[in-house]
C-alpha cells in the first residue's frame, strides 16, 4: 500500500508539503466539491486497490474513480478538493479515504458518495482540548505538555499536513496515519477521531507511509520516514518502535507474505524483510531500482513491487528476491498498483489508470 531520484522528491515534496488550501479569491479545497470530468481516470491518481468485486483508485483535486471491470471507470461525488493518498472498504459499502489537508472521507453507498468525516482543522482545535485535559488530569506527565504545544502549533499552521494511509479492521475500528507522526483512531465508523499520537514512540514526529499486518493477531507495523518501523496491536493505544531496522531511510511500502514474513521498501530502492516482526532482518535480492513505492499480492501468492520510476518486479519465494519483469517502464511512472484479471496489475500514475501485463513477451 502506498504512495510517492529526482522525480521522488519531487513528489514528496507535494505530499509532504503541500501549498496552502486557501488560495486567493477565497479558493478553499476544504469547501469546495472535486469537480466532475470525463478525464478523472487520466488525471494523476496516487492510490488503487481492489475491495471485493470494486476497484477504487483515487488522487488529484479529490478525484475518487470506482470500477467494476478494471477498465470502465465512474467518478464518485466528493465534498473536497483536496488531493487523496489512500482508500480502505471493509465491505461492499463502507469504506474511508484519506489525503491532504489531513481530510477523512467517508462512503456508505460503495464509494459512489462521500462525506467529510474529518480535516487538519478539527485536527489541531480537537487536539489542542483532548491535550489539555490530560493535561489537568495529570499534571505531574511531561509529556502532554509537548502534545499541547504540538496541537497549537497545528492550529497556527492551519489544515497543512496530510494522511497518507487509512486502515479499518470492522465496520466500527480504524485508524489514518500521515505526516508529523499525526495518527487518529476511532470506534465508532469514524463519527469521532482519538488522538493517540502521545502512545507512539515516534518522538521525532517522523511521517508514516504505510501499514501491513503481522502474523500475531491484531498486531501490525507502521513504517516511514528515516527508518520508522513500530509495532502496534489493535487492542492497544500504544507502538512501540523497533530499534534494529538495518537502514535509517525512508520506507515507503510493507507488505506480509503467505509464509509471515515481513517486506519493507523505500528510498533508493532499498528492500528488507524480516520473519521474527522485527528482530531479525535480512537484504532482499533485486536489481538496482529506483525507490520502492508499492507492494501487492498477486492471486497466486507471488509478490510484486513497484518503483516510482516504472520499474515492476515480481518475487515467487515469499519477498526473499525479486525479478524485473517485460512490463517495467512500459506505463511510466508508478505510484500504485493491483492485481487485476489473469496476469495483469492496474496502475496508478501521473497519467492516471493504465494496465500492466505481467505475461512474457513471447
Amino acid at each position: 500500500m502506498a504512495i510517492r531520484k529526482a522525480l521522488l522528491s519531487i513528489l514528496l515534496s507535494a505530499i509532504v508539503f503541500p501549498s496552502p488550501f486557501v488560495f486567493a479569491d477565497g479558493y478553499d479545497v476544504l469547501q469546495l466539491p472535486s469537480s466532475p470530468t470525463e478525464m478523472a481516470d487520466k488525471a494523476p491518481l496516487f492510490v488503487v486497490r481492489k475491495f471485493g468485486d470494486r476497484y477504487y483508485a483515487a488522487g488529484d483535486r479529490g478525484h475518487i474513480i470506482f470500477s467494476d471491470d478494471g477498465e470502465n471507470w465512474t467518478q464518485a461525488n466528493v465534498p473536497v478538493r483536496s488531493t487523496l493518498l489512500d482508500v480502505f472498504f471493509v465491505n461492499d459499502q463502507l469504506g474511508w479515504a484519506v489525503g491532504h489537508e489531513g481530510v477523512i472521507l467517508h462512503s456508505s453507498d460503495g464509494g459512489q458518495n462521500w462525506d467529510l468525516q474529518y480535516d487538519g482543522l478539527r485536527y489541531g482545535e480537537e487536539g489542542l482540548v483532548y491535550y489539555e485535559q490530560l493535561a489537568a488530569e495529570n499534571p505531574e506527565n511531561d509529556l502532554y505538555p509537548w502534545m499541547i504545544g504540538e496541537m497549537e502549533f497545528s492550529i497556527e499552521q492551519g489544515a497543512d499536513k496530510p494522511f497518507f494511509g487509512v486502515n479499518f479492521y470492522d465496520e466500527k475500528h480504524g485508524h489514518a496515519a500521515g505526516a508529523y507522526g499525526m495518527f487518529v483512531r476511532t470506534e465508532d465508523g469514524g463519527e469521532t477521531w482519538e488522538h493517540v499520537l502521545h502512545n507512539l514512540e515516534n518522538d521525532d514526529f517522523y511521517h508514516i507511509f504505510d501499514f501491513t499486518p503481522l502474523p500475531e493477531p491484531g498486531k501490525y507495523f507502521l513504517v516511514g520516514e528515516a527508518g520508522l518501523l513500530l509495532v502496534g496491536d489493535i487492542n492497544e493505544r500504544d507502538a512501540d518502535r523497533v530499534h534494529s531496522v538495518p537502514w535509517e531511510g525512508s520506507f515507503f511500502t510493507a507488505i506480509d507474505a503467505d509464509d509471515g514474513a515481513v517486506i519493507m521498501g523505500g528510498l533508493r530502492g532499498r528492500m528488507f524483510r524480516t520473519t521474527d516482526a522485527g528482530l531479525t532482518w535480512t537484504v532482499v535480492e533485486k536489481p538496482d531500482t529506483s525507490a520502492i513505492v508499492t507492494l501487492s499480492k498477486l492471486p497466486d501468492g507471488r509478490l510484486a513491487a513497484g518503483g516510482i520510476a516504472g520499474e515492476i518486479m515480481i518475487s515467487a519465494d515469499d519477498g526473499q528476491s525479486f525479478s524485473m519483469t517485460p512490463a517495467s517502464f512500459s506505463v511510466g511512472p508508478v505510484f500504485d498498483f493491483t492485481p487485476s484479471d489473469g496476469d495483469t496489475l492496474i496502475v496508478a500514475g501521473p497519467r492516471g489508470i493504465q494496465s500492466a501485463s505481467l505475461a512474457p513477451i513471447q
